[in-house]
C-alpha cells in the first residue's frame, strides 16, 4: 500500500439516515456471508472489506467522541484513547489512511452492520447477543476493578488479603457488590467496608488515613494516580472489564489482520504506550 504519511479525517454520519436507506438488503447480505464464512470455518473465499481497505488505503472506524478519555472532542478532529489505537493499527497494517466515523454509542452495531465502517474502536463491551453476527478481537484495555494503595505497599490480590484492613469502594459498583457479596460468608466481617459516592472519594479516602486499600475500576484509578506518583495500581484488575473491536462476521480477514496488529502493538509496548498517553 502506500506509504503516505498517516491522516484522519472525521466524517459526520446520520444514523437515522443510514438506518432508514437499505436495512432489509444489506441485513440479508451480511448474515448469509456471515453463514458462509462459519461454514468455512471462519475462512471465507473473499473479503470484500479488506480488499476496499487495500484498495482505497483507508480504514473506517466507527468511534462515539462522548467517552473521554478514549474518544473526545479537540480541534477540529476526534482524540483519545481509541482514535489513536485505530492510528497505529492501520500502521501496522500498512494502512496509510485513517477515516473516523462519528457515531452515537446506540447506533456504532446498526452501522457496523449496513458496512458504512469497517471496524467499531469505541471502548466496547463483548456482547454474547452480538456474536453471531460480529467478530470481536481480544481486549486492548481492561477497565476491571483494581485495588489502590500507596506505592511502598505490596498491593493486595483478593479479598483473602485484606484481614483487617479497610476497604473504600465506589456506592453501588460491581466493587461494592462484590465485596458485600463476599462478607456475607462471614459472621465477622473480616475487613471493614467502606462505600463512598464516588471512586475518587474511595482512592481520596487512602491518602487521608481512613482507608487502607480502595477497589475502584481501572479509568479512575489511572486518572487519579496521574496526579498522585505516591499511590499505585494493581496491574490485573480483580473483576474484569475488557474493551475489544468489533468486525462484521465476514469480515475474516480483516480481523485476522487487526488481530495481528493489535498482538504487534502488545508485544512492542505500543500499546502501553498509547495507554499511557491518556491514562
Amino acid at each position: 500500500m502506500g506509504a503516505a504519511p498517516m491522516r484522519r479525517r472525521i466524517q459526520w454520519l446520520s444514523t437515522k439516515r443510514a438506518l432508514v436507506s437499505g436495512v432489509a438488503l444489506l441485513s440479508f447480505f451480511v448474515v448469509t456471508s456471515s453463514a458462509w464464512a462459519l461454514v468455512r470455518g471462519g475462512n471465507g473465499p473473499t473479503d470484500a472489506t479488506w480488499e476496499r481497505i487495500h484498495r482505497d488505503d483507508t480504514l473506517v472506524v466507527g468511534i462515539d467522541p462522548s467517552f473521554p478519555p478514549f474518544g473526545i472532542f479537540g480541534e477540529n478532529q476526534v482524540e483519545g484513547l481509541d482514535a489513536d489505537l485505530a492510528q497505529a493499527l492501520a500502521e501496522k497494517m500498512g494502512v496509510a489512511h485513517v477515516r473516523l466515523v462519528v457515531l452515537g454509542y446506540d447506533g456504532l452495531y446498526d452501522t457496523l452492520a449496513l458496512g458504512f465502517v469497517d471496524v467499531l474502536i469505541s471502548a466496547l463491551h463483548p456482547e454474547a447477543r452480538r456474536k453471531g453476527v460480529v467478530l470481536y478481537t481480544k481486549p486492548y484495555f481492561d477497565a476491571g476493578q483494581v485495588f489502590v494503595g500507596h506505592a511502598d505497599t505490596p498491593l493486595p490480590a483478593n479479598f483473602d488479603e485484606l484481614m483487617g484492613a479497610t476497604l473504600a469502594v465506589e456506592l453501588g459498583s460491581e466493587g461494592d457488590s462484590q465485596a458485600r457479596q463476599w462478607l456475607e460468608d462471614f459472621g465477622q466481617p473480616p475487613f471493614e467496608l467502606q462505600r463512598l459516592m464516588a471512586s475518587e472519594d474511595a482512592i481520596q479516602a487512602i491518602l487521608e488515613g481512613h482507608a487502607s486499600w480502595a477497589l475502584v475500576d481501572a479509568i479512575s484509578a489511572r486518572l487519579f494516580v496521574k496526579d498522585h506518583p505516591e499511590l499505585g495500581v494493581s496491574a490485573i484488575p480483580l473483576l474484569s472489564d475488557p474493551y475489544v473491536m468489533a468486525v462484521r462476521r465476514s469480515d475474516w480477514r480483516l480481523y485476522l489482520e487487526l488481530s495481528q496488529a493489535l498482538n504487534a502493538l502488545r508485544q512492542s509496548g505500543q500499546l502501553d504506550e498509547i495507554i499511557a498517553r491518556w491514562l
